[in-house]
C-alpha cells in the first residue's frame, strides 16, 4: 500500500487542524460583510443561502439532537458555498430564561449564597459572569463536529442589538392592541414560580394514576347533601359554588340553595351553568375560580370573586385553615382526604387515570394560578400566517397538516415570567395615577420623576425574543446591510417539538414586521431514539454524548450518566455496556457520526440508534474511502517508478469502464443536487453508499487493475487518471457528509496530481476542497445511457456468479468454467469489451461464448439475465438436491405473483377503473413473470440432469 498516506485515518490529529486551517483561510465569510464591503468579488453578485442556527441553549451541551439537526444544516451550507452561493450561516445561543437562571441559583446554593438576598442586579450579574465562562461551550463543541458557522456573525439573545429587537417589537405589538395585561389563570410552575403559556406543559397520552375523590357537601338547614366529585381535593378551600347544569332534573331543587364547606364551614351557593357536564361524576362540580380556568369563567358570569389558597411554590396559605398552612399540596390532599373520611363527608374514593400537565422544564405538576400577567393576541396574528401559508415549503409535508392545526385552534399567549434573567418587560407604572408607560427605552417621564415609577419586574418568555432570530441575527429592526441582503432567510431545519414554540411563532413575527415569512423552507428533521426505540433523555441515561463518539470515552465515562440517572433498568444497562465495551468506547470521529446520522434518516421520520452503529456504518465507510484513496496513491508511486509517457489528451484513450465510473458519478451528483435542493435526505447516505464503496471501490477499482499494471504507459496512465479524477470528483461530493478525511484527503491528491502530471485538462481550482465546485451532474446522453446499462448488467452478471458460489460454498481457490449467451445488443458488447474482467471479477477458470443457435453444455447451471445466459460447469461443487430445492421455491413464488397479478387483471373493476399506463404496467409485470417462470423450469430441468 502507499507510503504517502499511514494505514489508518488518524481523524484525532486531523480535525482540529484542518478546521483551523478552514478558519485561517476565511473559508466560512459571505461575499460582504457586515458593514457591506466586499470580501469576495466572485460571489457578489451570486443568490445568497442563509441559514440562521436554531439557537442552542447557553447552558446546554451537545446531544445527538443537535448532531443530526447541525449536520443537515452544514451539509446544506457547504453544498451550497461549493455550488458557488453567497452563503451564510449564523450562528448563536439562547439566553434560555428559566434553565440559565436555575443553573446559576444551584452554583449560588452550593456556595450558601441565597440569589433573593443578593437582589436582582446582583443575581443578573453573576449570571452574565456565568455566560462569560460557560456560555460558549455548545459553540465550540458544533466546531468539533465540522459546522461551517461565520462565527463573526455570532448571536446571543441577550446582545444590544437583539434586546434592541425584543424592545421595538413589544412596544409595536402593545400599540397595535395585540399585547395587553390582564388577570387570568395561567399555568404556574411551583419549582421555577413562573407562569408557563400552553405550549410549555406537557400532558402524558391516557394521563397518569390519580383518584377521584367523591365528597359530601351538607345542605344548610338540611340533612341532605350534594356530592361533588374531584381530582384535587386540597383545592375545596378555594371553593365559591357547587354548579349543576340548569336542565339536570335531579339537582333542580337545589339551585339557589347554600351549601357549607367541607373542612371549613363556609357557606358557598349552589348554581345553575351550562358549562357542567351531567356525566362527569356525580353531575356536581365545585367552582374554583382561582384554581381552574374554566371554574374563573364560571365565576366571572355568576359574579363570584376568586379565592387563591396557595403560595407561588404550591404549599398552602393563611385562607385556609390553620392545620393546612404551610402543608405542600399533596400532603394537603394526603391530610384533607383522612379528615373527610374522618368526619364522614368522603362518600367514596375511586382509582382513574388523571390528565396532569407538567412543565416541560422542571416536570413538576403544573397549577393553574389566578395571576396578572402580559398576554400576546394570537388569532390576528395566526391569521396573517395562514394567508400567507402558500409562501412556506414545510418538509416532509405531512407536517403542514399539524402546524395548520395548531394555528387554528390558537390560544393567547402569556409571554410574561416571573424570573429576573431574561428580556425586562420595557412598561413602567404610576401607582399614584394608574399610568402604564411602554417604550423601547426608559421614558423620559421616569427619567424626570423616577421615584413615581417602576418598571415591571416580569421577564418576557424566552420565546418571544426567539421568534425575532431570522431578522434580529441580521440586524433588524434596523436595515443594516446584512438584513438588507441575507433576509428572508432560506431555510430552517428543526425538531417537530417546536413547530408551535418557535416555528409559528418566527412567521408570525416575520410577517407582522416585514411583510414576509423569515424563510422559504422548514425542515422538519427526525427524531432520535435509542435501539429499543425510546427517546433519548438525561433522565433515563439512555443518551448517547456526540463527544464520545468524535473522541472516545472510558468505560466509567461510559457508566457515569447512566449511574447518575439512576434508571429502574439500570443494573441491566451497566451489564451491557460491560459486555459490549469492556476496554471503553473506541472513537469513530466527526465524519463517521455525521456520515451514520443522514445515512440514518433512510428510516423515516424516527431514527434508532446504537453506539455500535457508529462504528459499523460510519467508521467502515471511513476506513473504505481512505483505503481506496491508499489503493490508488500506491499505484501512482509504482507507476513513477515504471516511467513512461501520458497521453496528451486522456481523453481520446479512456474505454468504457471509465466512461462508466464518470456517467455513475454524474448520475450520483444529480440526484444528491435534487435531494439537497427539495430537502429530500432519506436517500443521500445510501446514494453515496451505493457510488463510494460498491461503484467505485469494489467495481470500478478492480475493474482497473489490470490496466494499472500494464506495461503500456499510455493505457497505465489513463486508467490512472481516470481513477484519480473520478477520486477527486467523489471527494468533492461527499465533502458536504464528511469535510474532515476530504479536505485531508485532497491535501494529498492534488499535489501527487501536480506533480505526476495526473490531472490532464481537470486541474482542480482551490486548494481546499470546500471552496471548489460542487459536481455539476450533468446529463447523460445515449452512448453513456447504454455504456453505464452495460456496465448495470456486468455487475448482475458477475453478483450472480458470486451469488451462486456463496450458495454452494465453491472457495474462491476454485475455478469454474463457464460459458455465456448473449441474448441483446448489451450482452454481446458486454461479453466483447469486458470478457477478461468477468474470468478475474467472477474468478472463473475461462469463459466462452456461446452462439445463438449452438446448444447450452451439458450438465451445467444457467444463471439468467435479460442480456445473457450464464452456463456454469459445477457438477463438481454442487449439491444437485440443494440447487432443486432453491429453484424449487422461486417457482412457488413466480407461480403465487403470476396468480396475483392474474386476479388483478381479470378484475373489470381495475381494468375499466386504474389509469391506462397502471394497466398496462401491470400487464408488462405479468409478461415479466410469466418468462421469468418459463425460464426457472427450463433451468429445474436442467439440475435434474447434473444428477
Amino acid at each position: 500500500m502507499s507510503e504517502t498516506l499511514p494505514p489508518r485515518y488518524n481523524f484525532a490529529e486531523v480535525e482540529e487542524k484542518i478546521y483551523q486551517e478552514w478558519e485561517d483561510n476565511k473559508c466560512f465569510q459571505t461575499a460582504y460583510d457586515q458593514e457591506g464591503k466586499v470580501l469576495d468579488e466572485s460571489r457578489a453578485q451570486k443568490k445568497t443561502f442563509t441559514i440562521a442556527i436554531p439557537p442552542p441553549n447557553v447552558t446546554g451541551r451537545l446531544h445527538m439532537g443537535h448532531a443530526l439537526n447541525n449536520t443537515i444544516q452544514d451539509m446544506l451550507i457547504r453544498y451550497k458555498r461549493m455550488d458557488g452561493f453567497d452563503a451564510l450561516w449564523i450562528p448563536g445561543t439562547d439566553h434560555a430564561g428559566i434553565a440559565t437562571q436555575t443553573v446559576v441559583k444551584k452554583m449560588l446554593d452550593a456556595q450558601g449564597i441565597d440569589y433573593r438576598e443578593l437582589g436582582r442586579e446582583k443575581f443578573v450579574e453573576k449570571i452574565w459572569e456565568w455566560k462569560q465562562k460557560y456560555g460558549d461551550m455548545i459553540l465550540h463543541q458544533l466546531r468539533r463536529i465540522g459546522c461551517s458557522c461565520n462565527w463573526e456573525r455570532t448571536r446571543f439573545t441577550m446582545d444590544e442589538g437583539l434586546s434592541k429587537a425584543v424592545n421595538r417589537s413589544f412596544k409595536k405589538l402593545y400599540d397595535d392592541g395585540l399585547i395587553y395585561r390582564g388577570e387570568r389563570i395561567v399555568n404556574w410552575c411551583p419549582v421555577d414560580r413562573t407562569a408557563l403559556s400552553d405550549d410549555e406543559v406537557e400532558t402524558k397520552e391516557g394521563g397518569e394514576p390519580g383518584h377521584l375523590w367523591h365528597i359530601r357537601y351538607p345542605l344548610l338547614d338540611s340533612e341532605d347533601h350534594l356530592v361533588v366529585a374531584t381530582t384535587r381535593p386540597e383545592t375545596l378551600f378555594g371553593d365559591v359554588a357547587v354548579a349543576v347544569h340548569p336542565e339536570d332534573e335531579r339537582y333542580q331543587k337545589y339551585i339557589g340553595k347554600m351549601v357549607k364547606l367541607p373542612l371549613q364551614g363556609r357557606h358557598i351557593p349552589v348554581i345553575a351553568d351550562e358549562y357542567v357536564d351531567r356525566e362527569f361524576g356525580t353531575g356536581c362540580l365545585k367552582i374554583t375560580p382561582a384554581h381552574d380556568p374554566n371554574d374563573f369563567e364560571v365565576g366571572k358570569r355568576h359574579s363570584l370573586a376568586p379565592i387563591n389558597v396557595m403560595n407561588e411554590d404550591a404549599t398552602m396559605n393563611d385562607v385556609v385553615p390553620e392545620e393546612f398552612r404551610g402543608l405542600d399540596r399533596f400532603k394537603c390532599r394526603k391530610k384533607a382526604v383522612a379528615l373527610l373520611k374522618e368526619q364522614e363527608l368522603l362518600e367514596k374514593e375511586e382509582a382513574r387515570k388523571t390528565p396532569l400537565g407538567r412543565s416541560y422544564r422542571s416536570k413538576a405538576v403544573i397549577e393553574y394560578r389566578l395571576s396578572e400577567q402580559w398576554f400576546v393576541k394570537m388569532k390576528p396574528l395566526a391569521d396573517m400566517a395562514l394567508e400567507a401559508h402558500d409562501k412556506l415549503n414545510i418538509q416532509p409535508p405531512r407536517w403542514n397538516k399539524v402546524y395548520l392545526h395548531w394555528i387554528n385552534n390558537i390560544r393567547d399567549w402569556c409571554i410574561s415570567r416571573q424570573i429576573w434573567w431574561g428580556h425586562r418587560i420595557p412598561a413602567w407604572y404610576n401607582d399614584k395615577t394608574g399610568e402604564i408607560l411602554v417604550e423601547e427605552t426608559t421614558p423620559a417621564a421616569v427619567l424626570e420623576n423616577p421615584e413615581d415609577w417602576r418598571q415591571e419586574n416580569d421577564v418576557l418568555d424566552t420565546w418571544f425574543s426567539s421568534a425575532l432570530w431570522p431578522m434580529s441575527t441580521l440586524g433588524w429592526p434596523d436595515e443594516t446591510p446584512d438584513f438588507k441582503r441575507y433576509f428572508p432567510t432560506n431555510t430552517l431545519s428543526t425538531a417537530k417539538d417546536i413547530i408551535f414554540f418557535w416555528v409559528a411563532r418566527m412567521n408570525f413575527a416575520g410577517l407582522k414586521f416585514t411583510g414576509k415569512m423569515p424563510y422559504e423552507n422548514v425542515y422538519i428533521h427526525p427524531t432520535i431514539l435509542d435501539e429499543k426505540g425510546e427517546t433519548m433523555s438525561k433522565s433515563k441515561g439512555n443518551g448517547i454524548d456526540p463527544l464520545v463518539l468524535i473522541e472516545g470515552a472510558t468505560l466509567e465515562q461510559l457508566k457515569q450518566p447512566v449511574q447518575e440517572a439512576r434508571p429502574s433498568n439500570i443494573k441491566n444497562i451497566i451489564k451491557s455496556l460491560e459486555k459490549t465495551f469492556p476496554s471503553g468506547y473506541e472513537a469513530v470521529g466527526a465524519d463517521a457520526m455525521r456520515y451514520t446520522l443522514v445515512n440514518q434518516c433512510s428510516t423515516g421520520q424516527e431514527i434508532r440508534i446504537s453506539l455500535e452503529i457508529f462504528q459499523e456504518v460510519g467508521r467502515r465507510f471511513m476506513t473504505k474511502l481512505w483505503n481506496a484513496a491508499r489503493f490508488i496513491f500506491m499505484y501512482v508511486e509504482q507507476d513513477a517508478q515504471k516511467g513512461g509517457n501520458a497521453p496528451s489528451d486522456f481523453s481520446a484513450h479512456m474505454n468504457d469502464e471509465d466512461r462508466w465510473i464518470h456517467g455513475k458519478i454524474q448520475l450520483a451528483a444529480a440526484w444528491q443536487r435534487k435531494c439537497l435542493d427539495n430537502y429530500e435526505f432519506s436517500t443521500i447516505g445510501q446514494t453515496y453508499y451505493q457510488l463510494i464503496w460498491n461503484d467505485f471501490c469494489d467495481w470500478y477499482v478492480e475493474l482497473c487493475k489490470a490496466r494499472l499494471t500494464s506495461d503500456d504507459s499510455i493505457d497505465r496512465k489513463t486508467a490512472l487518471h481516470s481513477l484519480f479524477t473520478a477520486f477527486a470528483d467523489i471527494l468533492r461530493l461527499f465533502h458536504p457528509v464528511a469535510p474532515y478525511i476530504t479536505e485531508e484527503l485532497w491535501k494529498t491528491l492534488l499535489p501527487l496530481g501536480d506533480k505526476h502530471q495526473l490531472w490532464g485538462k481537470e486541474r482542480p481550482q482551490s486548494e481546499i476542497l470546500m471552496m471548489e465546485k460542487f459536481p455539476e451532474g450533468r446529463a447523460i446522453d445515449k452512448k453513456l445511457s447504454n455504456i453505464i446499462e452495460k456496465f448495470t448488467k456486468l455487475q448482475e452478471f458477475v453478483t450472480e456468479i458470486r451469488t451462486l458460489r456463496a450458495n454452494y460454498g465453491i472457495k474462491n481457490s476454485e475455478k469454474i468454467k463457464a460459458s455465456v449467451r448473449a441474448l441483446d445488443t448489451i450482452g454481446e458488447s458486454l461479453i466483447a469489451d469486458a470478457q477478461s474482467s468477468i474470468i478475474r471479477l467472477g474468478n472463473l477458470e475461462s469463459l466462452e461464448k456461446i452462439e445463438g443457435g449452438v446448444h447450452k453444455p451439458e450438465k451445467t447451471v444457467t444463471l439468467i439475465n435479460s442480456s445473457f445466459e450464464i452456463y456454469l460447469d459445477v457438477k463438481e461443487f454442487v449439491d444437485v438436491s440443494k440447487e432443486l430445492s432453491r429453484i424449487e421455491k422461486e417457482i412457488a413464488d413466480a407461480e403465487n405473483y403470476a396468480k396475483r397479478l392474474d386476479g388483478k387483471l381479470s378484475n373489470a373493476n381495475f381494468v375499466q377503473r386504474a389509469k391506462k399506463e397502471v394497466v398496462e404496467a401491470e400487464q408488462q409485470r405479468q409478461r415479466e413473470n410469466q418468462e421469468k417462470l418459463d425460464k426457472l423450469r427450463q433451468v429445474y430441468d436442467e439440475v435434474k440432469q447434473l444428477s
